[in-house]
């Protein structure tokens, strides 16, 4: 879809009242209307997981909002005469969008979501709003807008990504950044992150928790959703892509431990483990228990549903081997011009260094950077995962293998 015939619509609401028709109620949860593909709910529980997923993030990024520190403060240096702005999309609760208006109070912020964000208006900063919109239906009217285009854990909504990585660059000013932060479905051992087999009937010694994902994922690509497409291209990285300068990509993964059991050399980073597991334990158990309603409607009776939740509770409480979720991350700047480099960024001041030497690396965090470095590290990731899909659902139809 070409972005001159974007049938995208924008709505900036001042109120939860206001916003009230852009949500529905199913089986005592409330979910977005905009899309059908988009499955999670948006209620006061899941916030809750939203906040602490978006806390053990930050964590994982050395307490930080975004990767590469010192790119992002250079590419939202204050310049005379321009305004920087921040585009977050998939905003949800709305704390990235917020803390990132806090710590570039002179940048101007907008959060973009299904459905609205739990936001306290005399609480907002000024320089931050949020609007409703559905980023699958493109973001021509944000052509050439922004220095930085945040995107994070929205991939259950993409339902074409290669047409939407090209909205979102198209969104950048010459010199802007694309960050994209996503969920790898597929849980990793603590053996060097060696992928972890889900668990059936006739497997029971599998994971009962990437059982759970492994579901969700197999009925998000039925409802439309391009999951594996979108985490083939992240793992890949930017490097190819026409209009960002391939000297300025790099891809990451992010292992998060599902419980607090993870261990490291030094104590502050035991810590960053223990903390990070702990809340996503939390995340973990709270999503699915979100996707038990979805599961069952897909054919898997209600019981067999509630018995995976109790052996994937257990699992992720500490009674079988520890599981690592991994965010995939990837990023880059646009080219000035066609077959340009991206414009040079301004040096830092002392100031915005400042917190470099008091970060704590977080130790599960691996950059690469080159497209080949990427492909060997997804190349090992992927080689146990040639396995057969487990069941569908009783009296479904086999799916495709993917």
């Amino acid at each position: 879809m070409d972005d001159s015939e974007s049938s995208a619509s924008v709505y900036t609401y001042n109120s939860a009242r206001d916003a009230s028709k852009f949500v529905k109620e199913v089986e005592g949860r409330t979910f977005n209307v905009l899309s059908d593909t988009y499955f999670l709910p948006t209620d006061d529980d899941e916030w809750t997981r939203l906040n602490k997923q978006h806390v053990a993030i930050k964590l994982g990024l050395s307490n930080r909002l975004y990767p590469a520190p010192e790119v992002v403060r250079a590419v939202l240096k204050p310049e005379p005469g321009v305004t920087k702005k921040i585009l977050d999309l998939g905003s949800g609760t709305g704390a990235w969008a917020i803390e990132m208006a806090r710590e570039f109070p002179e940048a101007e912020v907008i959060g973009v979501d299904l459905a609205p964000s739990p936001v306290d208006a005399e609480s907002l900063p000024s320089n931050c709003r949020f609007e409703i919109d559905n980023v699958c239906l493109g973001l021509g009217h944000f052509r050439g807008e922004f220095d930085l285009v945040h995107a994070r854990v929205i991939s259950t909504g993409i339902t074409d990504f290669r047409q939407s990585i090209v909205d979102v660059e198209n969104c950048l000013r010459p010199g802007g950044m694309i960050i994209w932060i996503d969920i790898d479905f597929d849980m990793y051992s603590n053996n060097r992150f060696a992928y972890r087999h889900f668990a059936t009937e006739e497997n029971p010694t599998g994971s009962w928790f990437q059982r759970f994902t492994y579901e969700m994922r197999r009925q998000a690509v039925k409802r439309g959703s391009d999951l594996f497409t979108l985490a083939a291209e992240l793992d890949a990285g930017f490097w190819s892509h026409e209009l960002l300068d391939p000297e300025t990509c790099k891809t990451a993964s992010l292992y998060v431990p599902l419980g607090p059991w993870a261990q490291c050399r030094t104590h502050a980073q035991t810590q960053q483990l223990l903390y990070t597991g702990a809340l996503m334990r939390q995340d973990s158990m709270s999503m699915h228990k979100a996707v038990h309603p979805m599961l069952v409607r897909a054919g898997w009776p209600a019981e067999t549903v509630a018995e995976w939740g109790r052996l994937a509770d257990l699992e992720l409480g500490g009674s079988h081997e520890p599981l690592w979720a991994r965010f995939m991350v990837a990023w880059g700047r646009k080219r000035q011009a066609p077959e340009l480099p991206a414009p040079t960024l301004p040096e830092l001041e002392p100031s915005q260094l400042a917190d470099e030497e008091s970060v704590v690396p977080y130790p599960a965090y691996y950059v690469y950077h080159t497209p080949e470095h990427a492909k060997r590290q997804a190349d090992f990731r992927n080689s146990k995962k040639r396995i057969p899909p487990p069941p569908d659902p009783p009296g479904i139809p086999e799916a495709p293998r993917q």
